[in-house]
């Protein structure tokens, strides 16, 4: 099981599951630092040659929808974690 930390000041992050892919729901708090953090990792999934790895939603009010491949969900952790939107990742 993997588990993250991230700072409640900035975003709330639900996650669950979608069938087999895992839905997260960003709601963003903090505009200027998570929205371009997020862009960044929403280009790093659209520049690779599979299209149904991550899939992206914006919705009003600063909330994101995403839509993780199961296959990919680490890649995911370690992208958002490389970007800074979450702060820590664990294996338990």
């Amino acid at each position: 099981m993997v588990t993250y930390r991230y700072k409640t000041d900035l975003l709330i992050i639900e996650e669950k599951a979608n069938n087999n892919d895992k839905e997260f729901i960003f709601k963003v708090k903090d505009v200027d630092t998570i929205v371009p953090a997020l862009r960044k990792v929403r280009m790093f999934f659209d520049s690779d040659k599979i299209y149904t790895d991550v899939i992206f939603y914006s919705h009003p009010n600063h909330e994101y929808q995403v839509i993780v491949r199961q296959d990919y969900y680490i890649d995911f952790l370690l992208v958002l974690f490389k970007n800074k939107i979450i702060q820590c990742i664990e294996w338990k």
